[in-house]
Order: structure tokens, then sequence, then C-alpha cells
């Protein structure tokens, strides 16, 4: 929508802003304030995909409202289908970070953090279904789709493919001293002998861009489409925008105090999802502004003659 366009440009201009000075403070900005064993920042990075992921479930949320407004079935089994994948991409991928690799660390309560997923997932998809099933917008169904592909590209597609064909070091591995430190934009193409010669996992070579960065991002997505389901959402946009942003600042910044992530790591991470929002938000005013000058072209429909049937008075016979 236009009234999005210059706060999802800015917000684009303040990630680049950080890749930028990034590119130069980087390593020092992580020596200053990284550690492995930061407590706020492991708290943060565990806490900020669930609470991402938990718009995914709110959108589906609104899919399983949508569904009850079918009369196809067919249609009526995809929503259905699409709010239940909400729930489980959140509880699987949030639920990992709890105590995996990047969260405390801890094999034993990996079910805790399944649980803790499971029951923010489902509270947020049934706040997602009231807060729509009174949308009676026939086009609904657009900003729940634009925020599902907007997240296949960035999370599915995007940031991995950024990762594997980097292989960044993250700051943990590099304090250790047997890796170098590596700038975003160069290439660690011996990652491999650095896993076989000192036993790292592959996971240590992701560090560009940031995943959680992208997965907290998806509030902003939802910030930016839901608004077009339920006009009353429209008044709450900006502030939920703002909100959102201020939120994926906060996560950006546990993943560099917890030696995850650099800062140049978290700006791209961010910049991905906003740039692929501010595509999808432009392709929607691309379709309303066709669908309105469409509307103004088609000929005005002529209102159907109503021909009355004239009735015949009686003449009566005046008396004399």
């Amino acid at each position: 929508m236009k009234n999005m366009r210059i706060p999802i440009l800015s917000a684009m201009g303040v990630a680049i802003i950080g890749l930028i000075f990034g590119s130069i403070f980087d390593l020092k900005l992580s020596q200053a304030i990284a550690s492995s064993t930061n407590g706020l920042g492991l708290f943060i990075s565990v806490v900020g995909p669930t609470l991402g992921f938990c718009g995914l479930s709110f959108i589906g949320g609104g899919f399983f409202a949508i569904s009850f407004k079918q009369k196809r079935i067919w249609a009526k089994v995809i929503y259905i289908v699409l709010a239940l994948v909400a729930v489980g991409v959140t509880i699987k991928y949030a639920g990992t970070e709890y105590f995996g690799i990047n969260g405390f660390r801890n094999d034993n309560l990996v079910w805790v953090g399944y649980i803790v997923a499971g029951i923010c997932s489902i509270a947020a998809e049934v706040g997602g279904y009231y807060v729509f099933k009174d949308c009676e917008n026939e086009r609904a169904w657009i900003p729940f789709v634009c925020v599902y592909v907007v997240l296949l590209i960035v999370l599915v597609a995007a940031i991995p493919i950024l990762k594997d064909s980097m292989h960044r070091p993250r700051f943990r591995t590099v304090t250790q001293g047997l890796v170098p430190f590596h700038a975003w934009y160069q290439k660690c193409g011996d990652y491999k002998e650095y896993m076989e010669k000192f036993g790292y996992i592959s996971e240590e070579f992701k560090s560009f861009p940031s995943g959680h960065t992208g997965e907290a991002s998806i509030l902003v997505v939802v910030a930016v489409f839901a608004p077009i389901a339920y006009d009353k959402l429209k008044k709450y946009q900006l502030p939920m925008f703002i909100g959102a942003c201020v939120f994926v600042i906060i996560v950006a910044f546990g993943r560099i105090l917890a030696a995850a992530h650099y800062l140049s790591d978290t700006s791209m991470g961010a910049l991905l999802t906003l740039t692929f929002t501010c595509i999808a938000n432009e392709i929607v005013i691309f379709v309303d502004k066709k669908r309105a000058q469409k509307q103004q072209a088609a000929p005005p429909v002529a209102e159907p003659v109503v021909e009355e049937t004239a009735k015949e008075e009686e003449k009566v016979p005046e008396t004399v």
C-alpha cells in the first residue's frame, strides 16, 4: 500500500547503513560487546525466532478464519492446511532454538523448547482467528499469500543460499584463534579444511546473513500486509510496523551479543526481508491501481427502466 512505501524504504535505508557500518567496524564492535556465554544475548536469540514465527501463526489463524467463509470444499482444505503449516513451521524451527546450537545448548531440554514454541504458536493462531473472523473482505487472501511468499523466498531460499555460498565464520569461532576473521563480502573457501582440521561443524560457518533476524522480520511483513485484509487494523499499521522494526533491532543486537553474528550479518538478514516485502507491496499497489482503472473504464450499468402500465380511469357520468 502506498502509505507504507516510505516507512519500508526508510527501514531498508537503516539496514543498508548497518551493512556499510558493519563492513568497517564488524570485528571491533563484536570484540567490544560479544560473548558466546552472554545470557541476555542467548535469551534474545531463543525468544526472537519464537515471536517472529508467531507472526506466521497469526496469519495462519487468519487462513483458518477465511476457511469457514469458503463454499468450495477444496478451498476450505487449502486454507486449513496453510493454517496448520503455520503452526508446524513455528514449532519445528522456533522450538529447536531454545537449547540447540544457537541457544543454551542442552540436548536434554530440547523438548522444553518445542512445548514453549507450541504454546506460543497456538495462542498466536487463535488470536489471528479472532481478529479476522469478522473480516468480510473478498480480497483477504492477498496479504496472507504475500506473507507466505515473502517468507518462502527469504527464509527457504535467499538466506540459506547466501549462508552456503559465503561460509562466513561466526565470531564465536574466530575468537578461538583457529579461524581468521572474514568480512561479509569475503568468501571462506577453505571452510572444509577448518572443519576437518579442528573438528568444527558446518553451522560455525554460516554467519552471513542472519537467519534469526530474518525470522524476527516476519512481524514486519505481517504489519505491512495484514491491514489489507481487515480495515480495522489500518489505523494501527504504522505503529505495528515501527514496533516490529524495533523488535528486529533488538533481536539483531542479541545475536551480536551472543557472538553468533556480526552487525553486517544482522543488517543483511533484515534487508533481505524488507526488500522482498517492498517488492510484494509494490505489486499489490500496481494490482490495485490496474483494478481501479478497469473499474473506471467499465461502462456504467444502465438502470432497468420500469414501465408503468397506464391504468384506465372509469369515467363517471355527471349527473345533471
